[in-house]
């Protein structure tokens, strides 16, 4: 298994992925390619980006995940997870853990003391990221306003 950075140049590998997997269940988004390219590209822009495509053993790219490092007040840094998309190919190959193992052991040379997963979520997804540890924040509200 490799693990490849993601960029501009390549981040167009992640964005067919995201199309391929995000308009099934149990996300059941309506993505096309250029939706997912402006969003995946806006993600690739942001101060303190990281991300790695996960190339399954035949080297194709199987998922990816990409996110962003935050300051805080104290000091410390947390790496907000923004994105997470793993084929369902690779299900039971424990491809998504080993991906986030990946990027936790990159980004422990910094700072950074949290992940946070920043999603929505239905209650199908939910109990899919708590499969690979994450739990919710009691101290963290997410809400919206329309305007």
């Amino acid at each position: 298994m490799r693990f490849l950075p993601i960029n501009l140049d390549n981040v167009k590998n992640a964005a067919a992925l995201y199309v391929a997997i995000g308009n099934k269940e149990p996300w059941n988004g309506k993505w096309n390619y250029s939706t997912a390219y402006a969003r995946l590209s806006s993600i690739v822009k942001c101060v303190g980006f990281s991300g790695y495509i996960s190339m399954d053993e035949n080297g194709f790219p199987a998922g990816f995940l990409m996110g962003h490092t935050e300051a805080r007040s104290d000091g410390n840094y947390d790496f907000i997870l923004r994105e997470l998309c793993f084929a369902a190919t690779v299900s039971g190959r424990n491809l998504a853990a080993k991906t986030l193992e990946y990027l936790i052991e990159e980004i422990n040379r910094h700072s950074i003391t949290r992940l946070i997963l920043y999603k929505e979520l239905s209650p199908a997804t939910l109990e899919y990221f708590r499969s690979l540890g994450f739990q919710q924040i009691d101290t963290v509200t997410c809400m919206e306003r329309s305007i």
